[in-house]
């Protein structure tokens, strides 16, 4: 089948957007002719160049991604063109303040003489429509370093740039569009496609990229400020956790924190994927020679509701190649592990906030730390200790004896701690405990099963390698001060893994 092709102008808007460009007569439509335009339903009908579109192979989906520059004004452009630029720009702005859908058609070009500006459209290709997906530079700047994008543009543009350029990924259309065909319906462009590289719809907590434009230099400042006010507001939350538990901030949770109110005095999230996406770049321009990265931070604010609820922003996937990819439960431990990363580094992130010329934030007690691994936020919680000291002094909880060796926090060859640890010549008996703080964050007692079994594993190595001749007995429980959640009762039977719950420290 032969590609379509639209010679007219005047037909091409006329069909699009309604749009009569011969209104006043002929020989205005140099005057009357848009670069865009908005069609039916608000949707804005772009003209997209084809030679100032790049194309980029992407390994990761193994695909090949379209992007285009436009919006902006550019020093070349003379009469018409100045009124022109101006008014595409002003669409381009409404269109994202208004979150109105942006469509365009690729255009060959036809030059009139040398100057890359004195342009007109050849024709249109009315089969190559594109849904256009606004990129932000802060929220997706790796995925644009990882594919060179820049370079693509470089390579391709001769006249100047575009002043600033609005920077977007072609991507297929969603539903209707202004000029679509009973045949394209049939069999072109299919409704609601899933584009794994278009936005994936968040919750209202997550960060928008749609929202704002963030170019000019009052809305650059704004993040600006808004990240040095966010990063110690993060520290302060990871300094205050207790016993390696990471509470995690909503998106609306940090924008109350932040002050960043709407009209009605509720919290205003929209836009903050920016915000955090500028800590990153902040956190990791700062080099104090440490063997280990500095763990990421902005990972400890999720998505409050939806199907992403619990988890980071669709940045995160940028920065943790192949995280898409990963079911449910993966990112979960993924996410679980790095916030046990950054409730170690302790007291270091106040170095990092000295380093940026920032305000270090109020210490946590000092009693309550780890030292191991620079402290671990505000150390260990009073219910926690309890537990411990209690089970250690009732060893017949566990099936052990006051005679045996007892120890709280036995270190492991493995580098690990086990919070009780009971010992005879014939059986080590381990166990992990966790008090009512876990209530906060269920995941915990997921966590503590698959503590068991490692330690199961570890101490029976040890046993074996202390004593090879008559190894002891070991055996290993998991000691709750709550009732264990009812979705986690069978794998715990899956697991075999011995647990005591509901076991009240006496007061």
């Amino acid at each position: 089948m032969n590609e379509r092709i639209e010679k007219s102008c005047h037909e091409f808007w006329l069909m699009t957007c309604g749009l009569n460009t011969h209104a006043r007569g002929k020989g205005y439509a140099q005057l009357d002719t848009p670069w865009n335009a908005f069609g039916s339903d608000d949707i804005l009908v772009c003209t997209l160049w084809t030679d100032e579109i790049v194309s980029v192979f992407d390994p990761l989906g193994a695909k090949v991604r379209k992007f285009v520059k436009i919006g902006g004004k550019m020093k070349l452009w003379k009469g018409p063109a100045v009124k022109h630029g101006a008014q595409a720009d002003q669409n381009l702005r409404r269109a994202a303040k208004d979150r109105l859908r942006v469509v365009g058609y690729e255009a060959e070009p036809h030059f009139h003489t040398n100057e890359p500006d004195a342009r007109s459209v050849k024709y249109f290709y009315l089969d190559r429509a594109h849904e256009l997906k606004r990129i932000f530079d802060f929220s997706e700047a790796a995925m644009l370093e990882r594919l060179r994008v820049e370079e693509a543009f470089g390579r391709m543009r001769q006249e100047g740039p575009l002043q600033p350029a609005y920077l977007y990924e072609l991507v297929s259309p969603r539903g209707d569009f202004p000029g679509m065909t009973t045949a394209q319906r049939k069999v072109g462009i299919p409704d609601e496609i899933p584009d794994q590289n278009d936005s994936n719809e968040e919750d209202e907590d997550a960060d928008d990229d749609l929202v704002l434009f963030a170019q000019d230099e009052h809305e650059k400042a704004s993040t600006e400020t808004y990240a040095k006010r966010c990063l110690p507001i993060l520290i302060a939350h990871v300094l205050k956790q207790n016993d390696q538990l990471m509470e995690t901030l909503t998106y609306k949770e940090l924008a109350g924190s932040l002050g960043r109110l709407n009209k009605h005095g509720e919290p205003w999230a929209r836009g903050l994927g920016h915000v955090l996406s500028r800590v990153t770049s902040m956190i990791e321009g700062v080099d104090l020679n440490w063997s280990q990265p500095i763990p990421y931070l902005t990972t400890i604010v999720v998505a409050g509701q939806g199907p992403n609820k619990g988890l980071p922003g669709i940045g995160v996937k940028e920065r943790w190649i192949g995280y898409e990819q990963l079911i449910l439960a993966e990112k979960r431990s993924k996410l679980a592990n790095e916030h046990e990363k950054i409730i170690r580094f302790g007291d270091r992130w106040n170095e990092v906030l000295e380093r940026l010329g920032l305000d270090p934030v109020p210490a946590v007690d000092s009693e309550n730390k780890k030292n191991a691994g620079g402290g671990w936020g505000g150390g260990e919680s009073e219910q926690h200790k309890a537990l411990k000291l209690f089970v250690k002094n009732h060893p017949e909880l566990v099936g052990a004896d006051a005679s045996w060796f007892s120890s709280n926090e036995y270190v492991l060859r493995s580098g690990d701690e086990i919070d009780v640890f009971f010992k005879s010549d014939d059986w080590w008996i381990g166990v992990e405990v966790k008090s009512a703080v876990s209530d906060g964050l269920e995941r915990d007692y997921e966590r503590g099963l698959y503590q068991v079994v490692k330690y199961q594993a570890v101490l029976e190595a040890q046993a074996l390698m202390d004593c090879p001749d008559k190894p002891p007995q070991v055996r290993v429980f998991l000691v709750l001060e709550s009732l264990l959640p009812k979705k986690y009762v069978e794998v715990a039977k899956r697991l075999k893994v011995d647990v005591k719950d509901n076991i009240k420290p006496l007061t």
